[in-house]
């Protein structure tokens, strides 16, 4: 693989791209990274490969993720709240998902089931808050 036809956000198997909130592996590919990647979502072409420092860094420019879930164990009749503040709903054609924004990520329903009555027992709560 040639070096120069790499995406300059690929870091050993992670994507880094300031689109991103964290690197991730999820979206790596390597038929777009070593090849196609400027046709890539997350690919920002804003010069910055000629910048050096903190001028390659721009805040405004972000990505949202979409939110990917499994019908079946993700999505929620009814509403199910809860009072941590992580926990968050969201509302969707087949109901509601549930979604924790400490781990980025889609709960199962037991999971929203938790967060209802158990949510001061967190650990990712109690990991954020320290």
């Amino acid at each position: 693989m040639q070096k120069h036809n790499a995406c300059p956000y690929y870091k050993n198997g992670f994507c880094t791209s300031p689109a991103l909130d964290k690197p991730t592996d999820a979206v790596v590919s390597s038929n777009r990274c070593f090849g196609q990647f400027k046709t890539c979502r997350y690919f920002l072409d804003d010069g910055s490969e000629n910048k050096t420092g903190l001028e390659k860094f721009n805040d405004s420019k972000t990505i949202e993720q979409e939110i990917r879930f499994y019908p079946r164990i993700n999505v929620l009749e009814n509403v199910l709240d809860s009072s941590c503040e992580n926990y968050q709903l969201i509302k969707s054609e087949k109901g509601f998902i549930p979604y924790c924004n400490a781990i980025h990520r889609v709960l199962v329903t037991q999971q929203a089931v938790l967060c209802n009555k158990e949510f001061q027992k967190c650990p990712y709560r109690t990991l954020l808050s320290t």
